[in-house]
């Protein structure tokens, strides 16, 4: 018997950069997953299979993955073994495969792409502390629900694999919003941070635009937390002006109808001190992109707002739309060499979509 779980990729909708500068966010997960089957097993290893280009395998004593980055792609799922057995105790040893969308039954599920901007390490990271903690209770009682305080668990769990276990500069966003899901504010001055589920529920329809453009997250992070550690003008200027634009959003997002319109125009703005004092837009100098050329394309086609999400670099930026726009803009983006991707905000973070 085998269960599978999903985890949602994200969208930061403000804030990027901020969680690990010790500030506020407010992240979206979409509609677009990573699928882990899990396994029970009765030896002391646990076993790792993915697919291409990616590494494909990994084998593992459960209460000792040392040394991480053996893994290679799969150093993620090391670092939470790791993580879980400093926390909460030895893991149980697994059979983990990571399985593509068209592998399940279920209708309307969309793979989530990696390396993208989108959060697919933390993906990785959240549902494998999920599949370690859960399984076993889940087989044995047939059920699937995974309260709040768990969820809480599993991205403090993810957090601490991923930024003091494999030293990557990442903040909490990530972890939170992957394992939580809907459309969070989450106060990040803290360990562990604060999430708040925002009370909007006007639909957001939003179009993601992929640049095709490979980015090296660890080496744009370091980068930026080296200006940062310097205090250098531009980089604390636009930090200020982010979290002044979050907090406005914040106030916005937490309506039930919000204006849409102003979200897009903060958005905007919100670029604009990504691009010019953070510099992690087209202008990049640790990874120039087209990231500007996909964000003026969809703004041409009538976006209200677009921006970057995620570490920037290259990857990917998203677009705010008015309903029944969505394809438009992505048309736009598909017509200067992106690849658009129509999403919604998804309600669910962690989930089981089925036993097997």
């Amino acid at each position: 018997m085998s269960i599978i779980y999903s985890a949602p990729g994200r969208i930061a909708l403000f804030g990027e950069h901020m969680d690990w500068m010790r500030g506020a966010v407010i992240p979206a997960a979409i509609e677009m997953r990573t699928f882990l089957k899990a396994d029970l097993r009765k030896d002391m290893f646990t076993e790792v299979y993915s697919y291409n280009p990616f590494t494909t395998y990994d084998k593992f004593y459960s209460n000792n993955p040392e040394p991480l980055r053996n893994g290679g792609d799969l150093m993620y799922v090391r670092a939470v073994y790791k993580a879980y057995n400093m926390i909460i105790g030895i893991p149980q040893p697994l059979t983990l495969r990571f399985m593509k969308s068209n592998e399940l039954s279920g209708k309307g599920l969309k793979d989530l792409p990696v390396k993208k901007g989108l959060s697919s390490s933390a993906a990785i990271s959240v549902v494998t502390a999920a599949a370690i903690d859960l399984t076993k209770i889940f087989l044995e009682n047939r059920i699937s629900e995974i309260s709040l305080e768990k969820r809480k668990l599993y991205a403090k769990i993810a957090y601490i694999a991923e930024r003091r276990l494999l030293g990557i500069n990442c903040g909490q966003m990530d972890q939170y919003i992957t394992s939580i899901g809907g459309l969070l504010y989450i106060d990040t001055s803290i360990e562990p941070a604060k999430p708040y589920t925002l009370k909007c529920k006007t639909n957001l329809p939003l179009v993601i635009g992929d640049t095709n453009q490979p980015k090296d997250t660890e080496k744009i992070l370091a980068w930026l937390g080296k200006r940062f550690r310097e205090k250098e003008s531009k980089i604390m200027i636009g930090r200020e002006e982010i979290m002044n634009i979050i907090e406005e959003a914040r106030r916005e997002l937490d309506k039930e109808n919000p204006n849409i319109y102003r979200i897009g125009e903060l958005m905007n703005l919100n670029q604009y001190y990504l691009d010019k004092f953070l510099m992690v837009s087209s202008n990049c100098p640790i990874s120039p992109n087209n990231l500007d050329k996909l964000i003026n394309a969809a703004l041409d086609a009538g976006a209200l707002g677009a921006k970057l999400t995620g570490s920037g670099g290259g990857g990917s930026m998203i677009a705010l739309t008015l309903p029944g726009d969505e394809r438009k803009v992505a048309n736009a983006i598909k017509k200067i060499g992106g690849i658009p991707y129509i999403t919604r905000v998804s309600r669910s973070g962690i989930r089981v979509e089925l036993f097997k």
